[in-house]
């Protein structure tokens, strides 16, 4: 089998560009695609841009918020350690040469993306006001999912084409399904939803997407949720049930690769000639195993938390339930910074490992594998100015 040279990019970059939507919404590939009138930002450096995700967990995690979370009520706070940058490339047709990138929560970013775009007229100037806006609210969900994107722009009234995000239709109405049948045995059991009109009960499920709409105060008094915080409750609640569907199409691609790193398919295949580097290979893929089933095992102990509360609820016990959504917010994040490690780790092995080749790689093809991967499954990165 013939070995591929490959030249030496950045693990970190990488993992923007191959990590999938969780971590990284590609302007760029967006706006090629769409006429201007459709595109989300209006300036065009954005529009040439790439937006992404990073994770920023402190080494301690602060008090009541244990890593996967098991119960228990916990303080809120501002806490988001997912943090969101824009990579601008110094060419939008070759991203991966490399280029600047800013960060969303750095002091005076507003003023740094006006230099870097460079924004000169007062027109450009106002209408970044917008873009920021839809930036800041956008750092304020943990993925960029394109559904979560979606749930976040029509929350907060943001006008933009449903098309520019390129949505499949069908699999969205399939994920708000798949909410509303996990809410609506909630609906059943606490709001006596037996006694009410089906328009009322779609009505009640509604307001979890709208909590605007004068059913929603149901949910808030029966939950004893603030009437400030519940747009971010029922945000964080929605994220982590439409999370709940994307692990049971993420599930079998995560044993996937698990079977192939305990497989002699992840043994290179000019192992002979790289046999004095071996040991510190198998090192290093043990790593990966071990930091890869640590996040699988994180993401069920958080699902089987919230199944159990949910399956508490409708015996009676609404105790934990009730604990669990004054707790979501904090809950959301860690599990969302699983899943996107999860997906962005399926993603860069598909990409790298071809059944066409018989799902085998060279050493160096390895090596490269397992920086990106180590990098989509740390829980703290490097935030570096330039690529």
């Amino acid at each position: 089998m013939r070995v591929v040279k490959s030249k030496n990019f950045s693990p970190i970059l990488d993992s923007i560009l191959f990590g999938g939507s969780s971590v990284a919404m590609n302007l760029i590939e967006l706006s090629r695609k769409a006429p201007v009138e459709k595109r989300l930002f209006a300036a065009q450096g954005l529009n040439s841009a790439i937006l992404f995700k990073y994770p920023n967990f402190p080494e301690q995690m602060p008090t009541g918020a244990p890593r996967g979370w098991v119960g228990g009520e916990v303080e809120e706070d501002d806490f988001r350690p997912i943090e969101t940058g824009i990579y601008v490339p110094y060419d939008s047709d070759h991203p991966r040469a490399g280029g600047s990138a800013i960060y969303l929560r750095q002091k005076n970013y507003e003023a740094l993306l006006q230099e870097y775009l460079g924004l000169a007229s007062e027109v450009e100037r106002e209408d970044l006001k917008r873009d920021v806006r839809i930036l800041d609210l956008l750092d304020t969900v943990p993925s960029l999912d394109p559904f979560l994107v979606k749930d976040c722009l029509d929350a907060n009234r943001i006008g933009f084409d449903p098309e520019y995000l390129q949505l499949d239709p069908q699999e969205v109405r399939r994920i708000r399904q798949a909410i509303s049948i996990k809410i609506t045995e909630i609906i059943e059991k606490a709001f006596a939803a037996g006694n009410r009109t089906v328009k009322d009960k779609e009505r009640l499920v509604e307001s979890l997407w709208d909590p605007s709409l004068p059913e929603a105060r149901d949910f808030i008094t029966a939950f004893g949720i603030s009437h400030d915080d519940a747009p971010l409750v029922f945000s964080a609640w929605k994220g982590i049930t439409f999370y709940q569907v994307q692990l049971q199409m993420l599930a079998p691609k995560v044993a996937d690769v698990l079977r192939w790193f305990a497989s002699k398919d992840s043994v290179p295949f000019d192992a002979a000639i790289n046999r004095a580097f071996l040991e510190q290979l198998g090192m290093y893929k043990d790593r990966i195993v071990k930091k890869l089933s640590s996040t699988a095992d994180e993401t069920r102990t958080i699902m089987k938390s919230y199944e159990s509360c949910h399956v508490e609820f409708l015996a009676g016990k609404p105790k934990n339930l009730v604990s669990f959504l004054k707790s979501s917010r904090r809950t959301y994040w860690i599990l969302a910074r699983c899943i996107s490690a999860l997906n962005s780790t399926a993603n860069i092995f598909y990409t790298d490992v071809k059944p066409a080749r018989g799902n085998r790689l060279s050493f160096e093809e390895e090596n490269n594998m397992f920086q990106r991967l180590d990098v989509v499954l740390s829980r703290k990165r490097e935030a570096p100015t330039s690529f």
